[in-house]
């Protein structure tokens, strides 16, 4: 077998699989991400149901729902805190909403359509800076990445702004002349997206200047400086009014308010030495603490074997990292390749991911990668592709070498998609259902299913109760048509969490409470609240009680058991769920039946 004829003959023009190859990556990225949609992952973290209710709102009033800021857009009112967000997210939901409804998991498919053209202007973007094959090699790498699964099925706004940002990036690549002045809409896009990316769009033009001179020196630098200037004269329009605006106070994230005691620690832990101060500064320590938080993200530990640290436990994956094991050789040679055949790409390649490592640099507030690097792990594919292109063609003198490469890549490949997809799919419901508020998806359910069989009043007291409101006005239906939306976000202007029977209170309540009140059901959390007993919502890693619920009308003849067991996906789906069902499975009693 002549295996360098037939690997030429596969991808040539003429072979049907190259015809369709693409098709079929991008088929296999779209039920990679679309299957058990609705269980996995669970629920909506608080960023998630902000941006998601928001739309809604936006659609059915006009106006953000109180307790939501969009950057510069609107006038927010309600509580703001845990409630800031870029500027466009909202609106880009909204087309997707009109079409496919705001029910769960529809609201997703926005996110999982960004990542489909992620995926493609990764493959346009192999394809301008290294070869066509390597392309399609890029291409499959990414469709079963785990970095790029988790996050399609997320509905984190960062994957708009990592789509935008490339086809920015994908026009400066590609483009000669005026043409190359379609990426500054796009750049600016991804600078509204996503508030953590606004640190990228200056950074990411200016470099811009160095990538046209490299790729194509004789053509004219006229379009890319004018997209600079625009770039420029944006912001000094947008960072005053940004300042001005409740948004603004996310420029206290960065400061570091810990480095003079940090400094003044360092030294009590030493003795008087000459010249203390050249080395126990502010300026030095500063520096140390930003440089940690991001080139943490190069440790080979978190990036192919376990994903940790991670500040969210949303934005991880369970025991598995972002990148799978088999691409750290891979990257490895990808590099060597590049810098052999071509050392323009190699550079481009490097200098953009060198950007992405500002937003971590900046922002030590909860330092995050998985999310805040935006398109650092799409362009890692290009390099995974470079090193598997790599491999097939330097060893092409020997064929059965060669061979075995291929076959060894591609048996590598499968079992790490296989491992990824166990502790993805079988493992993320359970081990972060608390970080992904499953708990308070079972608690909407609840609060329906005990309205509709009983009437009667309901009061919960949680942390946070204006997130856990917004996900019982989602998971409920109750916010679908304009007169509940009003009606709803009249009372959240005044901080309020109320709808008809259903009240969110954020203390604890005192037993006079109880006694005056004893026909009401009351769900307490247990976190928060100590001394109660009853039937509880438990959770689903380690049993410990999250809500318990005093007056349980609903639930008291079915609880039958001390801890939730969840071993199939419909028991996920709790909207489904028969009420003798969904009792019996995800609740437990305090006092240890």
């Amino acid at each position: 077998m002549d295996f360098k004829k037939e690997t030429k003959h596969f991808f040539s023009k003429k072979f049907v699989g190259r015809k369709y190859l693409l098709p079929a990556i991008i088929f296999l990225a779209l039920v990679s991400r679309l299957i058990y949609l609705n269980v996995v992952p669970p629920s909506l973290t608080n960023d998630e149901v902000n941006i998601v209710m928001n739309a809604q709102s936006l659609i059915k009033t006009g106006n953000n729902i109180p307790g939501v800021v969009t950057g510069i857009f609107g006038n927010p009112e309600g509580d703001l805190s845990g409630g800031i967000h870029s500027e466009i997210s909202s609106y880009l939901l909204i087309p997707w909403f009109l079409v496919f409804g705001f029910t769960w998991p529809y609201v997703k498919l926005p996110f999982v359509f960004a990542s489909l053209g992620i995926l493609i202007l990764i493959y346009l973007l192999t394809k301008k800076l290294v070869n066509d094959k390597a392309a399609l090699i890029s291409a499959a790498i990414f469709a079963i990445s785990p970095w790029s699964i988790h996050f399609a099925r997320a509905a984190y706004e960062s994957i708009f702004s990592a789509f935008f940002y490339l086809s920015a990036i994908y026009f400066v690549v590609s483009q000669k002349g005026w043409k190359i002045f379609w990426s500054l809409p796009f750049f600016i896009l991804g600078f509204l997206s996503y508030f953590s990316a606004k640190t990228l769009l200056l950074p990411l033009t200016l470099f811009s200047i160095l990538v046209v001179f490299l790729l194509r020196p004789k053509s004219s630098f006229k379009p890319i400086i004018a997209v600079n200037v625009a770039t420029i004269l944006f912001l000094i329009f947008y960072m005053p009014r940004l300042g001005n605006s409740p948004a603004g106070v996310r420029f206290n994230e960065l400061k570091n308010q810990n480095v003079s005691r940090l400094v003044d620690k360092s030294r009590t832990e030493s003795t008087d030495f000459f010249l203390i101060s050249l080395v126990e500064n502010k300026v030095a320590e500063e520096i140390k603490i930003r440089l940690k938080a991001s080139l943490e993200v190069f440790s080979p530990s978190y990036l192919f074997i376990d994903g940790i640290p991670e500040s969210t436990p949303a934005l991880s994956i369970p025991s598995h990292s972002p990148l799978y094991l088999i691409e750290l050789p891979l990257i490895i040679f990808g590099l060597i390749y590049l810098a052999k055949k071509n050392s323009k790409s190699l550079f481009v390649l490097l200098g953009l991911i060198a950007t992405t490592l500002l937003p971590n640099f900046l922002n030590l507030q909860g330092t995050t990668y998985m999310i805040r690097m935006v398109y650092f792990f799409p362009l890692l594919s290009v390099f995974s592709a470079a090193g598997i292109y790599f491999f097939l063609t330097e060893f092409s003198a020997k064929k059965f070498l060669k061979y075995s490469f291929g076959i060894l890549i591609l048996i590598s490949y499968l079992l790490s998609f296989y491992n990824f997809l166990f502790h993805y799919f079988a493992k993320t419901s359970i081990v972060n259902a608390e970080g992904w508020f499953f708990h308070q998806r079972i608690l909407a359910k609840y609060i329906s299913s005990s309205i509709s069989e009983f009437d009667e009043n309901i009061v919960i007291y949680t942390p946070e109760p204006k997130h856990a409101f917004y996900r019982y006005l989602f998971f409920s239906g109750n916010y679908e048509d304009k007169n509940s939306v009003e009606k709803i976000n009249s009372s959240l202007v005044f901080g309020k969490y109320e709808y008809k029977k259903v009240l969110f209170k954020g203390e604890c309540p005192d037993s006079e409470e109880l006694k005056n009140d004893p026909d009401s059901i009351h769900i307490i959390s247990a976190r928060m609240c100590n001394g109660f007993e009853g039937n509880s919502i438990a959770s689903l890693k380690d049993s410990s009680h999250i809500y318990v619920i005093i007056n349980d009308k609903l639930c008291g003849k079915y609880v039958n058991r001390t801890y939730p067991l969840i071993k199939d996906y419909k028991f996920l789906n709790v909207e489904k769920l028969e009420v003798p069902v969904f009792c019996e499975t995800l609740f437990s009693n305090t006092s240890g039946i």
